[in-house]
């Protein structure tokens, strides 16, 4: 039901995707979570203390966010040709692994930083035999960087930018040199901002240093959470498995494209170590290539019952854990 629908590249899905998101992210509209700003970096302590004082607005904006990047997220699979078959797989996967759990439903930092995530992966693919990228080199490392202004860990995707050169591209010492250049520009601007008001501590040890000093604090898990995160990421390593098995299949771009999206899998780790806490919203980076796995995953299953099977437990699990969380 479920994936043939999403499988068969129906425009509908653009108006049914959204709908299926709002009946999940009822739960955090109903029951908003209050916004925490503190020790945050500055760019989502700049938006952040606008949205406090409206809890339900800010988890409203959360949704928007999720929902907008799930499609553009497909937009960049089906315009680089990263899976053979066109659908809108990636995006469904995407939203339901950015709404698995309580405190994903909220609006939290890892949102922002995705969304910017996307657009440098869009840049490079995009770089793909071109003559010239400077200009996507350039971009894809500003994107990277305002990224990490979001969350910092998100700086550990740095090195994708050489990744992704090494690639999709003949190596070209300039688009490297121009890539650094964006990295740098906005904490440029970031640096000499806090350094003019006399606040650069502030910056290296709140913001920036502050989650890899605290002690994580203990949390209690309910069994039902243990049952969703688990189908989940046993449906996530199936899916990673069959990405490497196919990964000669196809054309040359689809090669290189699911590659990258391999590297950002493996990068992704990098991001739950210097987490403040033991929360799903720090897995939020694996949300990207975990749903590009899935879609590839289940485009290519030749049982489609077996799909909307796995697919269905997938999203009981998800609602029976958020129904143990809330009532």
């Amino acid at each position: 039901m479920f994936i043939r629908f999403f499988r068969s590249n129906n425009a509908i899905a653009l108006v049914v995707l959204p709908i299926m998101a709002i009946v999940i992210w009822l739960f955090g509209m109903l029951h908003p979570q209050v916004l925490q700003v503190r020790h945050t970096m500055p760019l989502f302590e700049l938006i952040g203390r606008g949205a406090y004082a409206l809890p339900w607005l800010s988890v409203v904006l959360g949704y928007v966010l999720v929902v907008s990047q799930a499609f553009l997220l497909n937009y960049i699979v089906n315009e680089n040709e990263v899976l053979k078959k066109q659908s809108y797989l990636p995006a469904l996967f995407y939203m339901v692994f950015m709404s698995n759990n309580s405190a994903m439903l909220m609006f939290h930092p890892q949102q922002f930083a995705n969304l910017f995530l996307l657009f440098a992966v869009n840049k490079l693919l995009s770089s793909y035999r071109k003559d010239q990228a400077f200009s996507q080199a350039f971009d894809a490392g500003f994107l990277l960087s305002i990224a990490s202004l979001f969350y910092f860990p998100y700086a550990v995707f740095f090195p994708v930018l050489g990744i992704a050169f090494i690639l999709l591209r003949p190596f070209n010492w300039r688009e490297w040199f121009i890539s650094f250049l964006g990295v740098i520009t906005p904490y440029s601007f970031v640096i000499v901002f806090y350094f003019w008001n006399d606040i650069t501590d502030y910056l290296w040890y709140d913001k920036m240093f502050y989650p890899l000093m605290r002690e994580q604090p203990k949390m209690e898990i309910a069994d039902s959470f243990y049952l969703m995160i688990g189908i989940g990421w046993l449906l996530i390593l199936f899916s990673f498995f069959k990405a490497f098995a196919t990964i000669g299949a196809g054309s040359q771009r689809s090669k290189k494209g699911m590659s990258l999206f391999i590297w950002l899998f493996f990068i992704s780790v990098l991001t739950v170590f210097p987490a403040p806490e033991l929360s799903t919203k720090y897995f939020s980076a694996f949300a990207i290539p975990a749903a590009v796995f899935c879609a590839n995953y289940f485009s290519e299953m030749k049982k489609e019952w077996i799909g909307e099977i796995l697919f269905l437990i997938l999203i009981a699990s998800l609602f029976v854990n958020l129904f143990a969380f809330y009532f």
